[in-house]
């Protein structure tokens, strides 16, 4: 009785510390085996994934490291939209270059220089309303040995008038002028020619018979009225200020149309060529056009110099 009492007592003891066990321990085998087959399954659908069945990607991650597999989801990750590429799109390239439409791109960057040509203009026109007031008031300021004056005698004073489709006038003021230009070695030379003056200009030279000029040094054909160089460098004329507002409504109506139209096209590079095209304008009116229309209008304006006989003694501005 003895034996089977200390048989009953070491059962009962056993069973006592089964019971004492922690709960964690006894699932251990059943966590392992969860994280062994989560892995196996996670192991064989990376293998379908990289074998190019793309859709079969569960994550971004997976797909863009999948060897012949590029993410084109719009948005959010969209398993169906990792679609098969012609190589290895792991670093993403080939994924960029097909959401960047070529076609849609081209359209863009058309619709943005087409609109840029009609925007600059406005550039353009200030630039050039910039380098006129520039000369101006650089004439009005610089020494005697780059700008000299001289008081012309009026021969003949005259008004043109125009009027346009709506009815709408406009005088233009002529006067006929003679007057001697010095030049930097002491030489003179007898002017003759027209010249389109303002308003007010006009009032003073008509009633005194004389008006002052003032022109760069050796360049006596681009002789000005001294009074309209004055108002050009203080203020800009009626007809600059009608023509600015007139160009801002197209740089505005330009801008706009770029916007919609390059925005519907889905490829946002065509606003390069709008923004290129501004400073382009302003470049080409500043250093092209505005002294390309003075040549013209000289080549226009009849003037002759003639070399007078006695030269001075003294040169100008030493």
């Amino acid at each position: 009785s003895a034996t089977a009492a200390c048989a009953w007592s070491s059962s009962s003891a056993r069973r006592r510390r089964s019971a004492d066990r922690p709960m964690s321990s006894m699932r251990m085998p059943a966590l392992i085996v969860w994280v062994v087959t989560t892995m196996l399954s996670a192991g064989i659908a990376r293998a379908t994934c990289a074998d190019g069945n793309c859709s079969m990607c569960a994550t971004p991650g997976e797909c863009i490291g999948a060897a012949g597999c590029a993410d084109r989801s719009p948005g959010d990750y969209d398993a169906a939209r990792c679609e098969p590429c012609s190589s290895d799109c792991s670093d993403g390239d080939d994924a960029l270059m097909s959401d960047l439409d070529l076609g849609s791109c081209g359209e863009s960057m058309a619709i943005g220089a087409g609109t840029g040509l009609f925007g600059c203009i406005l550039p353009l026109v200030l630039s050039c309303c910039w380098r006129r007031r520039r000369q101006a008031q650089w004439m009005l300021s610089a020494p005697a040995s780059e700008v000299q004056r001289a008081i012309a005698v009026v021969k003949r004073s005259w008004t043109t008038t125009s009027s346009d489709a709506n009815g709408a006038g406009s005088t233009a003021h002529h006067l006929q002028i003679e007057f001697q230009a010095s030049h930097s070695d002491g030489s003179v030379h007898a002017v003759a020619g027209e010249i389109l003056v303002l308003g007010e200009t006009y009032e003073r030279a008509d009633e005194s018979k004389q008006v002052e000029v003032v022109y760069p040094m050796n360049d006596e054909r681009d002789f000005k009225a001294v009074g309209d160089v004055g108002t050009v460098a203080s203020r800009l004329s009626t007809t600059e200020r009608m023509g600015l507002g007139v160009f801002t409504c197209f740089g505005a109506m330009a801008l706009v149309i770029c916007i919609l139209a390059v925005s519907g096209t889905g490829c946002y590079l065509g606003f390069g060529p709008f923004v290129l095209m501004l400073p382009v304008g302003a470049l080409v009116g500043y250093f092209v056009v505005y002294p390309c229309a003075g040549k013209a209008k000289r080549a226009t304006t009849p003037i002759s110099v003639t070399p007078c006989a006695a030269p001075l003694a003294v040169k100008v501005g030493s």
